[in-house]
Parts: C-alpha cells; structure tokens; sequence
C-alpha cells in the first residue's frame, strides 16, 4: 500500500470520528435545545442543520476514504465527498462570523477546513497513482 493510501485510509478514520461526533453534537444541541447560542446567535437552529448536515457529509467521506484507500478505481466517491465536506466546513465556519449574527470567531473550523482539503488532496494522489497503474 502507497503512502498516499495509507494516508488516505488514516484521514478517512479520522473523518468517520468527525461525523459520528457532529452527529452526537447536534443531536443532543437539539434535544436540550441548548445548542451553544453565545457562538451562533439567532442562528443557532440553522447551525444544528448544518452540523448534522456536515456530520453526514463526514461519515460518508470517511467511509468512501477507506474504500478508495483499499480499492483505488473507488477513491472519485471520496475526492467528492472531501469537497462537500470541506464546504460544508465552511458553511459551519461562516455561520460563527458576527457580521451573520454569531459572537466569535471560529478559528478551529477554519483551520479544519485545511484538513478536509488535505483529505481531497490525497484522494487526487491516490486517483492519480491508480490512473498511472492502468
């Protein structure tokens, strides 16, 4: 297995924790309908969506990361869904900003916004190597 493989795979389990966690975030922000309103202000509900939107997006990049890891012709799922996720990043980001209501700035979502697009990276290594194997 290629270095970008195994980085590849290692990345994708890491997502499959970032969505199972979102998933677990969100969900008990909505049932105790105290999801942290000094950081999203009035749009604290729409981050909600947002957040189970973004975990969704994570578990399925995790799981198309290590498919493609293990079966490089699989790995175009996963350069998708790492673009997905890295927008969806940014929706969560943004939604933070004061100018859109939020009260702070959320420097670690921006920041892991750098590793969804290092995820798509490796998931174009990955696509390339396969590519040149053929």
């Amino acid at each position: 297995m290629s270095f970008a493989r195994k980085t590849l795979k290692i990345l994708a389990l890491i997502y499959l924790i970032r969505g199972i966690s979102d998933l677990v975030i969100a969900g008990v922000g909505i049932a105790t309908n105290n999801l942290d309103y000094s950081t999203f202000g009035p749009n604290a509900m729409l981050a909600a969506v947002v957040i189970i939107a973004k975990g969704l997006v994570d578990l399925a990049a995790g799981v198309a990361g290590i498919k493609g890891a293990n079966k490089p012709s699989q790995v175009d799922g996963a350069f998708k869904l790492g673009i997905a996720a890295a927008a969806a990043t940014l929706a969560q980001a943004v939604l933070t900003l004061p100018a859109l209501g939020g009260s702070a700035l959320n420097i670690g979502a921006f920041v892991i916004v750098v590793y969804d697009l290092f995820f798509v990276q490796q998931a174009h290594a990955v696509k390339v190597e396969n590519k040149d194997r053929l």
